[in-house]
């Protein structure tokens, strides 16, 4: 089905985004989803050597993300599907592609999506966990241009991370 301008070119806006219509192959999809699995292991193990995971802020994020659900599959669903699903339509479609539309300049469009990113996990561990995941993720989505590529990264790190939870 399509929809009818009266013969005009489709309306831009505010929400108008070039985005390219070519997906993809299937393996890049399993590529960056190993990296975002791969990245959060490595962010995840210096967190715990550091010390940081004894950092009170970082300990009641971890307790509040646990308390959520007594079942591991609501866990999941939460956590490794729910989550990256409305973080990856904010930041990265949304916020993302707003910054490049008007700046025009995509390295700092990325920086400063991944800065919101890490600014929203609120506490300070978290935040510079989510700035890195979030400079990771930023460019693979800029790179692509497909939304199911950070959903997916997201994904993956959300999963080791809550696999850490449970050590």
């Amino acid at each position: 089905m399509s929809i009818d301008f009266g013969g005009k070119e489709m309306p831009t806006g505010f929400f108008d985004f070039d985005l390219p219509l070519e997906r993809p192959k299937w393996y890049i999809y399993l590529l960056y989803t190993a990296c975002g699995a791969v990245l959060a292991g490595v962010l995840n193990f210096l967190v715990n050597i550091t010390g940081l995971v004894n950092e009170p802020s970082f300990n009641e994020a971890a307790t509040g993300l646990l308390n959520a659900s007594d079942h591991i599959a609501v866990l999941i669903v939460l956590y490794c599907i729910a989550t990256p699903f409305i973080e990856e339509l904010l930041f990265r479609y949304f916020i993302f592609n707003l910054l490049l539309k008007y700046t025009k300049r995509a390295a700092l469009s990325v920086v400063v999506c991944a800065a919101l990113f890490g600014l929203y996990h609120i506490n300070p561990v978290q935040m510079a966990y989510g700035f890195i995941m979030g400079l990771v993720i930023t460019y693979a989505y800029y790179r692509h241009r497909v939304l199911t590529i950070p959903f997916l990264m997201h994904a993956a790190a959300n999963a080791v991370a809550l696999a850490f939870s449970f050590l």
